[in-house]
């Protein structure tokens, strides 16, 4: 059953592959872990995350990743998302980092993805085997309104301003007087 899977998957999205080799995996272990859903505003409100602490004698590197897939021409693309995180050594060394929504970046980006593929990787033994965990969601994003939330974002965005400016003009009127 794995191998008519991994057949099937890679004929469907025929981008797994690459994903899997920017993350250094083997897609055909994880096989089982790939779930297939429709794309939502909740993803889009998402950010990616990391977590990797190391030491002398080992560590650990938890991840959620995404990546937006879309045609252009007759090409497939495929791009990164950026994740929010930190990590951290046992000497005490720690570094933080932030990062957009995964709507934040695609709009910044210019991008209309088909998919967004959600990689997660968890080292801690949280599923009680022992094991690392790895889990795949391809969120179909093809049905999606894209631009009506975009439009939502800059439509809040500008009452935001709105109302920033109509403080800031009122504090000046309290001062003239």
């Amino acid at each position: 059953m794995r191998q008519y899977r991994l057949v099937l998957l890679r004929k469907e999205f025929p981008f797994l592959d690459e994903v899997a080799a920017k993350l250094q995996l083997d897609l055909a272990e994880d096989v089982h872990g790939i779930s297939i859903e429709k794309g939502d505003r909740n993803l889009l409100s998402q950010k990616g995350k990391e977590d990797s602490y190391s030491w002398g004698g080992g560590g650990h590197h938890d991840y959620t990743s995404y990546f937006a897939v879309w045609t252009e021409g007759e090409e497939k693309r495929i791009y990164e998302l950026r994740n929010e995180g930190f990590s951290a050594t046992g000497s005490g060394e720690r570094h933080e980092w932030d990062a957009d929504t995964i709507g934040e970046q695609l709009f910044a980006q210019n991008i209309v993805p088909d998919f967004i593929v959600e990689c997660e990787k968890n080292d801690h033994d949280d599923n009680g085997n022992g094991e690392v965990t790895r889990y795949w969601t391809i969120h179909k994003m093809s049905k999606f309104n894209l631009s009506g939330y975009h439009q939502e974002r800059i439509d809040e965005a500008a009452a935001v301003i709105k109302a920033e400016i109509a403080a800031a003009c009122a504090e000046e009127v309290g001062h003239e007087r």
